[in-house]
């Protein structure tokens, strides 16, 4: 009576050093209640063997009522991915969070962009910073995620060459996306494994880490 979905950034398969792992045990109220002792342990085994794990158990009912709530947690799951979990168990969180049922596209797209631009406007408005925060800062990671985000609640595509096909992102866009985001990944990798949690931010020469977009 229970599943396992991967959500965040391990839903969509991207995570660094040190990255949270972040899961959503899926389950009726009854197997929750019966069950509790067991996912007790699970995530316990798992923080002992050193795994960063963030964990949310609910139902349907209740992953339909916080993602209609919070747009953060409609993010989560609409790239969630199954871990131990049957077709039916997908097709249901699915349906649960349809666009017919909440945040429809326009209205996703739009909380999203108010989101993206209160996020730059901490860092100025400006990616030329000496000390650039390559997740959160404009021009960094998130903008990606934003615009894969809005891609698949809109278009139900992930991937940037999906949008090229669909006529919204042209070759030359796309090519320039791809590459910045190996550069970026590249020093969030580094940056994951010398400097201490949370910690995202190295004194470089942005003018050269950062190629113009």
């Amino acid at each position: 009576g229970l599943s396992l979905f991967a959500v965040g950034g391990y839903g969509r398969g991207e995570l660094f050093p040190r990255s949270d792992i972040d899961v959503l045990v899926l389950g009726e109220p009854a197997a929750q209640s019966a069950h509790a002792e067991a996912i007790a342990r699970l995530f316990a085994m798992l923080w002992d063997a050193g795994l960063a794990v963030s964990h949310a158990v609910r139902s349907l009912a209740q992953c339909a009522e916080a993602a209609a709530a919070d747009q953060s947690v409609m993010t989560a799951l609409i790239e969630a991915r199954a871990v131990v979990a049957d077709s039916a168990a997908r097709k249901a969180l699915a349906a649960a969070i349809a666009p017919e049922r909440m945040w429809p596209a326009r209205e996703f797209f739009l909380a999203k962009r108010a989101e993206l631009q209160a996020r730059h406007k901490r860092f100025g408005d400006t990616a030329d910073n000496l000390e650039p925060d390559i997740k959160d800062g404009p021009g960094g990671l998130r903008d990606l995620h934003t615009l894969g985000w809005m891609s698949l609640r809109a278009f139900g595509v992930r991937d940037i060459e999906a949008l090229v096909g669909l006529g919204h992102v042209g070759l030359d866009e796309a090519a320039a996306l791809k590459r910045e985001r190996i550069v970026l990944s590249r020093l969030r990798y580094g940056l994951h494994l010398v400097a201490p949690r949370g910690e995202e931010r190295l004194r470089f020469d942005h003018q050269k880490a950062l190629p113009a977009r």
